[in-house]
């Protein structure tokens, strides 16, 4: 797998329920997923997402590589040590360019304002700090928003026509902080052709409800890791 399917796999759900980014992407993403086909077209629609591409391009130019190598969108999305490069003020740097793209100044002001130290640029930053929805304004930055749509993890018990029963992980909010709770039945919708040989006990990402991918034990981890330490420096 590329970077750019693996930026097709994350990012297909947000667009198929029209939350970000531009209407025809979902379907360059199946089509780029199970044939390779259209590249460019994916990688110029990857551009547009409002919420997406201010992490890609922060994170391609502090390593420089290119804002679709498969390190630099597996940094935003599960989480590697690319994530490490980055200081304080580099963090700032994307909020600025969230900004930009549509987060309104008076939020981003205070956010930098009002921001601890120790955050890294994945995607469970932007959905515990920055808020889901601020910056495109398409959902209300509530708990079960929160927990929908940060990238989790769970554990395949059962597979369906079109689902998976799944030992997963729930965002809840107890004595005013963020914890994360394991071990809660969810169902997740999949779509067979692009999750091809998913199996029991696979562990699979979940992202809006939607299993987009297989992990490894190392993004596993990574995830779990990456997480954490963004709700440790959030609770502080």
């Amino acid at each position: 797998m590329d970077g750019v399917e693996l930026a097709a796999r994350f990012s297909y759900i947000t667009n198929s329920l029209r939350f970000c980014g531009p209407e025809e992407a979902s379907k360059q993403f199946v089509d780029y997923i199970n044939e390779k086909s259209s590249a460019e077209s994916v990688r110029e629609s990857i551009r547009k997402f409002e919420g997406l591409y201010p992490y890609l391009s922060s994170i391609a130019e502090k390593t420089k590589k290119d804002f679709l190598d498969y390190d630099v969108v597996e940094a935003y999305w599960i989480g590697n040590e690319l994530l490490e490069e980055f200081n304080d003020g580099d963090i700032k740097g994307i909020i600025r360019k969230l900004i930009n793209g549509g987060l309104p100044k008076s939020i981003g002001e205070k956010l930098m304002k009002n921001m601890p130290n120790g955050f890294v640029p994945h995607h469970n930053f932007n959905v515990f700090y920055v808020g889901v929805g601020r910056t495109t304004g398409s959902v209300p930055t509530t708990l079960n928003n929160m927990d929908n749509c940060r990238v989790s993890y769970g554990k395949v018990v059962e597979i369906l026509k079109d689902k998976l029963i799944v030992s997963a992980s729930s965002l809840k909010k107890e004595k005013n902080k963020l914890i994360i709770k394991e071990h809660e039945p969810k169902t997740a919708v999949y779509i067979p052709e692009i999750l091809k040989g998913v199996k029991k006990d696979d562990i699979v990402a979940l992202h809006w409800g939607f299993a987009c991918a297989v992990l490894n034990q190392r993004q596993l981890e990574n995830l779990k890791k990456y997480s954490q330490r963004i709700l440790d420096v959030l609770n502080g």
